[in-house]
């Protein structure tokens, strides 16, 4: 059943609060509380903070506006905690009860940046897999030169099967049209050539069952494509598995981080580099602003009858109100549900890898 916030008009879902996880990041909870203010003054509230015995002071709370509600957990999931354990042995924590108060239509969505394995196991325990899913994958968006570029899975699945990898074409076009307003996004296969005969013998069948799905509305299938692909934008959504999806994040963003801190050293060696570096700034500026994965905020995660938003554990405020704007864009645009639709309106095609029954109730690779 999907949550009663989700069946809601917008206007509705604009009065409920995006549940924050108060102790979620490395930073948490200065950074959380602070997030929380800053969404609230931005007009992204309200916001529930979900909170453990003794994370908030009471001169915290009396300074906290009037858009943040507090809401009390019991216990919290830490870092290095084991996601599935954690799962079923803190039934308490500030996961759970954020998690639940999007399930109970208390809240229009949920936001971390605290163990992402915890939160997808905890969202499986209490949202649900979306109908027609066998797998949640974590969807992020990159930039390149054509715009942003939708790239799944993030991490949640370490191990894919083709039809895993064909299921995340089908849930990271539903997020290309929802957030990016891209009619018929154009989905490539990450490989290590272009050739259909690249790659493993499971990017090998899951372009097969996708080129079966690519003459149909919901995408246009564009076969397989390369790392350097991503930043020059060749198409809209990019699909792999978790562990070269994290892999390629990582590496993107230290790159970046990289010329940047390049660049800013080259101009400030000379006096006339200096003097350069002053007539650029504006355009530079706007290239970085461009390129801050704090713009993105976080990451969804697709799949779940719920909106859930995972952030980056070293997010600071910035970055944390910019995952409850993503949440909030997320629920009002009804992103659970256009997934879910997706996977009903284009089932895999019955020969593409079958699944047993044990195989379909097995949990994600956390």
């Amino acid at each position: 059943m999907i949550p009663a916030a989700l069946d809601a008009p917008p206007a509705a879902l604009d009065a409920l609060p995006v549940a924050l996880d108060a102790l979620g990041g490395d930073d948490a909870p200065r950074v959380t509380i602070e997030a929380a203010r800053m969404a609230c003054a931005r007009g992204l509230g309200p916001v529930a903070l979900v909170v453990a015995p003794g994370a908030l002071s009471a001169q915290a709370r009396a300074a906290l506006p009037a858009g943040v509600r507090v809401v009390e957990a019991a216990e919290a999931i830490a870092m290095g905690d084991s996601p599935a354990r954690a799962a079923r042995a803190k039934p308490h924590s500030t996961m759970h009860v954020g998690l639940r108060l999007v399930r109970d239509g208390e809240a229009c969505a949920f936001v971390t940046a605290g163990n992402s394995g915890a939160a997808l196991a905890v969202g499986l325990v209490t949202l649900r897999r979306a109908e027609g899913c066998e797998r949640p994958a974590i969807a992020s968006l990159m930039p390149s030169l054509r715009g942003p570029v939708v790239l799944l899975d993030m991490g949640a699945n370490v191990d894919c099967r083709p039809r895993h990898l064909a299921q995340f074409a089908l849930m990271g076009a539903a997020y290309a049209r929802a957030v990016g307003g891209v009619a018929r996004p154009r989905v490539g296969l990450l490989s290590n050539g272009q050739e259909p005969t690249k790659g493993t013998e499971a990017l090998r069948e899951a372009h097969a069952a996708l080129a079966a799905l690519g003459a149909r509305e919901e995408l246009e299938y564009v076969g397989f494509v390369e790392g350097r692909d991503l930043p020059l934008g060749s198409c809209d959504v990019v699909v792999t598995d978790g562990f070269v999806g994290n892999v390629a994040l990582k590496v993107s963003e230290g790159v970046v981080e990289a010329l940047s801190l390049r660049v800013r050293r080259a101009l400030e060696g000379r006096w006339w580099t200096r003097a350069l570096g002053a007539l650029l700034r504006v355009a530079l500026r706007g290239l970085r602003a461009e390129l801050d994965w704090r713009r993105v905020g976080g990451a969804p995660a697709l799949g779940l009858r719920g909106a859930v938003v995972i952030s980056h554990g070293s997010a600071d405020a910035e970055a944390l109100c910019a995952a409850v704007a993503r949440a909030r864009e997320c629920a009002r645009k009804d992103l659970p549900g256009r997934v879910s639709r997706a996977l009903a309106l284009a089932p895999l095609p019955p020969t593409a890898d079958p699944l047993s029954a044990r195989d379909r109730e097995a949990p994600i690779d956390l």
